[in-house]
């Protein structure tokens, strides 16, 4: 529910990337131009009505009233937290850690926040960790200046978004939920990462869906990432899926970019879910169907059918007839002469017309010939109407030839007469 992680650390090249950016005297001097007067800290452990120092603490959830959860931090100590914070409704005693933002005077009660989750402040109330609204104020090429809690703030730019940003102007005015990730009272020095946020968002989308999903199922998802071996499909803000080259498309690509390209809104289904691994695996040419389903009725033995050549090697040659469906010419079906090279005779890309011989639908096999196709015109050229009959059909010579046949008799018997 709540994120796990109480602090974020600040590692040595952000610490780099601030100091380079603007250097600690620059960074205190813009913290510090509309700084209102620092407040009297508050004690550690404050009595009633008094304001405490933020701080994070165990609580039991003891009951839902309208937008309020009220919550058990010890037997003498309670608190409300907004119900709009937590993604589900929480049930009584369900345990979870909270941010003290204030202490309401006055009700005996402590203001809470969930961790990772937006919330009003002021300087008092902040916290490492703590999630809160600022605007952007200004920019410079070490990243944004923002309003937070009515203090300046600073956003170093590879905080900004989850990949790289170039262009800082656009930010300009806009309200973000941003992380505060380094907070100096003393100096009035609040570095925040609205980074921070979009990671949590993704992860969480990426649970839910996780949860959600299972094979078989179908969805539309834009192409994300090419490489070499598939592409990654985006399914949600947050969460992708492998689509694999060798399940985009029935034909074979040598590059996913054959098919796809980035930015692409594509339908893909659900082929597998490993939750413990946070993997999705896609595929696209699922969706359309096995093409091989149909291909004893379409391409019967004996039928004679025109293809591409897709790829030869040194036992014979490919042909393609739509997507997905091959069939072999093997080396010894390509001519009546011996064939020694393949690329001698067909070269790929090459449009040419065979006879099926075989078909094995549970092999995805197909096999061709030419020379049968060449005897099978040939039976046909020595099957058709003799020359007689030919004969009979000119007009010219229909009467000489019809006394022949009375003569002699329709016998079907050659030779001369």
């Amino acid at each position: 529910m709540a994120d796990d992680k109480t602090r974020v650390e600040m590692d040595a090249d952000l610490e780099k990337e601030i100091a380079d950016a603007l250097g600690d005297a620059s960074i205190e001097a813009m913290l510090s131009a509309a700084a209102p007067p620092e407040k009297s800290k508050p004690k550690a452990q404050p009595k009633r009505g008094e304001e405490p120092k933020a701080d994070r603490r165990t609580g039991t959830v003891i009951s839902v009233r309208g937008h309020d959860v009220m919550v058990e931090l010890s037997a003498k100590e309670q608190g409300v937290a907004p119900l709009e914070q937590f993604p589900e409704t929480p049930v009584a005693g369900e345990q979870a850690e909270f941010i003290v933002v204030s202490y309401l005077r006055g009700e005996g009660l402590y203001q809470l926040a969930l961790p990772g989750r937006a919330t009003k402040a002021d300087i008092d109330s902040l916290a490492e960790g703590m999630v809160v609204d600022a605007v952007v104020s200004g920019h410079n090429t070490g990243g944004l200046e923002l309003t937070v809690a009515s203090q300046k703030a600073f956003m170093p730019i590879s905080q900004v978004e989850l990949g790289r940003v170039e262009d800082l102007e656009p930010y300009l005015g806009q309200k973000l939920q941003v992380q505060v990730t380094e907070l100096d009272r003393a100096r009035k020095r609040i570095v925040v990462s609205r980074r921070a946020v979009l990671e949590v968002e993704q992860r969480e989308n990426r649970e839910r869906l996780m949860e959600q999903l299972a094979p078989g199922q179908e969805h539309d998802g834009t192409v994300r990432r090419i490489e070499q071996y598939g592409a990654f499909v985006e399914l949600a803000p947050g969460a992708d899926g492998l689509l694999h080259i060798s399940d985009i498309s029935w034909s074979r690509l040598k590059h996913p970019t054959e098919v796809l390209k980035l930015g692409q809104v594509v339908r893909v289904q659900i082929l597998k879910v490993d939750k413990e691994a946070g993997r999705i695996a896609l595929g696209m040419k699922q969706v359309k169907g096995d093409p091989w389903e149909a291909v004893e009725a379409k391409y019967p033995v004996g039928i004679t059918l025109t293809g591409t050549v897709t790829r030869t090697a040194a036992f014979g040659a490919f042909v393609e007839f739509e997507p997905g469906v091959e069939g072999l010419i093997h080396i010894s079906q390509l001519s009546e002469q011996r064939v020694n090279r393949i690329e001698s005779v067909v070269k790929i890309g090459q449009q040419i017309t065979v006879k099926v011989v075989d078909v094995e639908p549970d092999r995805r096999r197909i096999a061709l010939s030419v020379t049968a196709l060449k005897a099978s015109e040939q039976e046909e050229s020595d099957a058709s109407p003799d020359q007689v009959q030919q004969y009979v059909k000119e007009p010219k010579k229909a009467h000489a030839m019809q006394s022949l046949m009375d003569r002699f008799g329709d016998t079907g018997q050659k030779g001369g007469i």
